[in-house]
């Protein structure tokens, strides 16, 4: 993907260089990013993971598509503060690199917004920002709306869903995660 560049941010792909790496670690050897990911987090305490983590995140990008888990650079420091990403929320949706849906085949599809960065990230409006950009782009290629899911009690990232604008759509269980998810819906305007 072309990188894409807001105020004070480039959205751009992981990269394998030793700074992205290292920054990958840093943000997933620590329990307070970690335990929003997943119903069974991982904390990295080996630089490998990070290493698959990265490969895994541009494995996981279209080149031109809207889908993608990108670095979320601060242009004031080069460095990576974290990841947002546009994914897939159905399995059956989700296909591999040029075997994507065409645009045309994205009003079926329901993707999810989503962003994890390094505590010293927080607070400061960059999930919001690096989440506005993605989506933006998205709607201009076509996608019809996006969700946010997230635990219930993860108050931060529902501030975030609702400074993109989003509609807080109350809690979820089992529609696309085991479990309660809150659920945040934005259309295309």
């Amino acid at each position: 993907m072309e990188p894409l560049a807001t105020d004070r941010l480039t959205i751009r792909d992981w990269s394998l260089e030793e700074g992205d790496v290292d920054r990958m670690f840093a943000i997933q050897s620590r329990w307070e990013v970690v335990r929003w990911l997943d119903d069974d987090p991982v904390v990295m305490t080996e630089r490998a993971q990070a290493v698959a983590q990265v490969e895994r995140c541009r494995a996981r990008t279209d080149p031109d598509g809207p889908r993608g888990f990108w670095a979320v650079e601060e242009r004031a420091t080069g460095l990576a503060s974290g990841t947002v990403l546009l994914c897939d929320l159905n399995p059956e949706d989700a296909t591999s690199g040029e075997e994507r849906p065409a645009p045309a085949a994205w009003a079926g599809a329901e993707l999810e917004v989503g962003w994890h960065l390094h505590p010293d990230a927080w607070g400061r409006g960059l999930a919001r920002e690096a989440a506005a950009a993605v989506v933006a782009r998205a709607f201009a290629q076509g996608v019809p709306a996006v969700h946010a899911l997230m635990y219930v009690d993860n108050e931060a990232s529902a501030k975030v869903a609702l400074a993109l604008g989003m509609e807080d759509r109350g809690v979820v269980t089992d529609r696309w995660y085991p479990g309660p998810s809150r659920w945040f819906h934005l259309a295309r305007p």
